[in-house]
């Protein structure tokens, strides 16, 4: 299973949000190609839509609704998984970005 999924948890994910299964494949994508810059709008959401037969809009908006969820619940535990402290809760993009920092320079033990 994707180490993507245990870090979402952490943060208070569940699958019970489509936007769960979204942002696992959001951040494997943009693990994928780091090297370069990511544009979730072009790079990510159309693909995830033709994935789950769903449309990119749907998309956004559900990854939006996830991160409102991690926001509200673990702030602190996002703000520590991204190195600094947050004003404003991040876009969908930063949040992405995020986990993808988090995952492939933290060491999670």
């Amino acid at each position: 299973m994707s180490a993507v999924y245990g870090v979402i948890r952490k943060l208070g994910a569940t699958s019970k949000y489509k936007g769960y299964y979204y942002v696992v494949d959001a951040v494997e994508m943009a693990q994928k190609i780091y090297e370069r810059p990511v544009k979730v709008t072009k790079d990510i959401y159309p693909v995830i839509a033709r994935k789950y037969k769903s449309t990119p809009s749907n998309v956004e908006h559900n990854i939006r609704t996830l991160v409102n969820l991690c926001w509200m619940n673990h702030k602190d535990t996002l703000e520590e998984m991204a190195g600094c402290t947050m004003a404003d809760k991040p876009t969908n993009s930063e949040f992405i970005d995020i986990l993808v920092y988090y995952l492939r320079y933290s060491d999670k033990d």
